[in-house]
């Protein structure tokens, strides 16, 4: 509990004066996940619009897509618009996150991850959700990439 507190309280000069300090869930997600850092544990922070009939049918086919992937956890909890989801395994974040990107117009999803935010968390993510990309090492041959 302490290291939430002290990632809440990250600014030195509010920690120091003993004032109160405003918080919104923006702060509390990112204090969240830079404590949860050691244990690799990515949170997606999930945007629901409101349902018309387009978008419940896309939501209705990414539950679908998750469910053909094996997420089969993920695809519940997002039908049932669980409006925070935590990972343990970062591959399985990593791909539910890119399916909610690329194949949804129902929602939308904020990641944090180490405590970080957006492209850096992103790039965090990919890192640790792929571990093997980063051993192999590639060079440039006609213009590509190869191992």
């Amino acid at each position: 509990m302490n290291s939430i507190i002290d990632a809440l309280f990250s600014d030195q000069e509010a920690a120091a004066s003993g004032r109160v300090m405003p918080l919104n869930h923006h702060d509390i997600v990112v204090a969240l996940s830079k404590t949860l850092s050691d244990k690799n544990i990515a949170v997606l922070h999930m945007l629901y619009p409101r349902t018309d009939a387009r978008t419940h049918r896309s939501l209705d086919a990414l539950v679908d897509i998750l469910r053909g992937q094996g997420l089969h956890q993920v695809a519940s909890l997002i039908a049932k618009e669980a409006h925070y989801l935590l990972f343990e395994d970062p591959a399985n974040a990593w791909r539910a996150f890119q399916e909610i990107r690329h194949d949804s117009l129902a929602i939308g999803a904020h990641l944090y991850y180490k405590g970080l935010e957006g492209d850096a968390a992103e790039r965090a993510l990919d890192a640790d959700a792929h571990p093997q990309a980063r051993a192999r090492p590639y060079r440039v041959a006609n213009g590509r990439f190869v191992a």
